[in-house]
């Protein structure tokens, strides 16, 4: 009971390896210029110091490789890697990075985001403490000038915990994706070459969350409710445009198809993801066009509509209790 209680409180001491780091940060850009400066000043400034730093650029067309340039003297950083020409798939970047990664561990720092110093040692602790495939914190979500964009939280994302991945995926993967970042996460590299990444690079729009259910399957999944990660929001995000078009919606239900077979879902747990979509779909983000394109895809379940929204709500108002 006392190590769940201080499962991301603790403060470890770590020596930097000799040979290979212990933790291998991969930081894909594309067109984050303004924000690169205060990014990688994160990156830098972790109190863990056993780490190398991959930095992907997918052929930006602003002044993203001057300002990386700038810190390749760095001795942290492993390689610097520009791409010729625009992938136009985040996915294949992971993949890049993955194959050069070293470390035990893994931190895939999105180029816009912001990290605490201490995100690095609280979740490499997290992990190893649960013996986990991946930790994740909580995340403030921050406007393109860095303000808090305000956002409410339920009581299990207050308090430290810890589960076995097929259940994470049954309540908080299927539906809401719960990991909304990979910024907010460290996993394990091993766990990470047993997934398909040509698989996750298909859903352009969804494939973090292919990645993460492929992760999770594999083991356990830990939780620190402090926020150690800013998840910045600005209109040049591609998940915007996924979800005006309804593109990420459909891809959801693809994964779905893909994913439920292998986990025996309840009748309960097929409503509760059903309703889940039923709601996103309804949001003023997606087009009407969007809209349509994605109860195409979702009509298929038995379970979808109206009905399985009201199992959504009821299972929301008891996750408030």
């Amino acid at each position: 009971m006392q190590k769940k209680q201080y499962l991301c409180t603790l403060k470890c001491s770590y020596e930097r390896s000799p040979t290979m780091p212990k933790v291998s940060v991969i930081m894909p850009n594309y067109n984050h210029a303004p924000y690169l400066k205060e990014r990688m000043e994160s990156i830098l400034a972790q109190d863990y110091p056993d780490f190398e730093v991959i930095l992907l650029d997918d052929a930006s067309t602003d002044e993203s490789a001057a300002v990386l340039r700038t810190y390749e003297s760095d001795p942290r950083i492993k390689k610097f890697i520009v791409n010729d020409s625009n992938s136009g798939n985040t996915f294949l970047q992971w993949e890049r990075g993955l194959k050069e990664a070293t470390g035990e561990y893994v931190w895939i720092a999105e180029s816009d985001d912001v990290a605490e110093p201490t995100l690095l040692s609280r979740l490499v602790n997290a992990m190893e403490l649960e013996n986990a495939v991946l930790a994740f914190c909580h995340s403030r979500w921050i406007d393109s000038e860095g303000k808090t964009i305000s956002r409410k939280r339920d009581p299990i994302w207050k308090r430290t915990w810890a589960m076995e991945g097929d259940r994470f995926v049954r309540g908080y993967l299927l539906g809401y994706t719960h990991i909304c970042n990979a910024s907010a996460v460290v996993f394990r590299r091993t766990a990470a070459e047993k997934v398909d990444m040509s698989e996750v690079a298909q859903f352009t729009a969804s494939g973090d969350r292919l990645f993460w259910i492929r992760m999770a399957l594999q083991g356990r999944v830990a939780y620190c409710p402090q926020t150690f990660n800013n998840f910045r929001q600005h209109t040049h995000k591609v998940s915007g445009g996924a979800e005006y078009q309804g593109l990420n919606i459909v891809q959801d239900h693809e994964i779905y198809r893909l994913v439920a077979p292998q986990l025996s879902l309840t009748a309960h747990e097929r409503n509760v993801i059903c309703g889940y979509h039923w709601k996103a779909m309804h949001r003023a983000t997606v087009s009407p066009e969007g809209q349509l394109n994605a109860l195409a895809a979702w009509h298929e379940e038995p379970e979808f509509g109206r009905m399985a929204f009201l199992f959504y709500l009821l299972h929301r108002a008891k996750e408030k209790c």
